[in-house]
């Protein structure tokens, strides 16, 4: 039989094993440092993510504080336009009662308007609540005797009375002081 012959001498099995343990060492070296390295980039990548976060929830925290206040300010200022609201609607309210309850005096005061004589003059006229007072001079009673008849006459007079305060004649000329005294009905 034939034998082979080897000519290129191998080398027994557990040199080679030696040959390789430092290039098995040294790729698993590398390797678990290039596994190291990209675990690193991932974690710095996920720090960086988390951060951007952080800053974006920040922001939107103090746009939402600046929000609140912004709110608890106009939350106040509609409280007080509310309390004006009602002030005005409680004095828009009190003026209508008054005009409510307030007689209209234009019409007596036109009235005594038409009625006045030219030989009388008033000084004053003034009406509380339903009674009237006037005041004046008269140069001719008899010019007074009719203006109260014809105030009596009308139906927005009440008891009409005439009161004389004062009566002088200088130089063929009379002089009265009167006071008319009605009610409006």
């Amino acid at each position: 039989m034939l034998q082979r012959i080897n000519l290129v001498p191998k080398r027994p099995l557990a040199e080679r094993i030696k040959a390789l343990i430092p290039f098995i060492f040294s790729t698993m070296v590398l390797l678990i440092a290039v596994i190291f390295f990209s675990w690193v980039q991932v974690l710095d990548l996920r720090l960086a993510e988390t951060n951007n976060t952080i800053a974006r929830l920040e922001d939107q925290a103090n746009q939402a504080i600046a929000l609140s206040s912004q709110i608890g300010s106009l939350k106040k200022n509609l409280q007080i336009k509310k309390q004006s609201i009602d002030q005005k609607t409680v004095q828009i309210a009190n003026l209508s009662q008054i005009k409510g309850q307030k007689k209209k005096f234009s019409h007596p005061l036109s009235l005594i308007a038409s009625l006045l004589p030219d030989t009388v003059r008033c000084r004053r006229i003034s009406f509380t609540g339903g009674a009237g007072e006037m005041q004046g001079t008269a140069l001719h009673y008899d010019d007074l005797i009719w203006m109260l008849r014809s105030m009596q006459r009308l139906d927005i007079f009440n008891m009409v009375s005439l009161s004389v305060t004062d009566r002088a004649t200088n130089k063929d000329q009379e002089r009265i002081e009167f006071t008319i005294i009605m009610h409006l009905s």
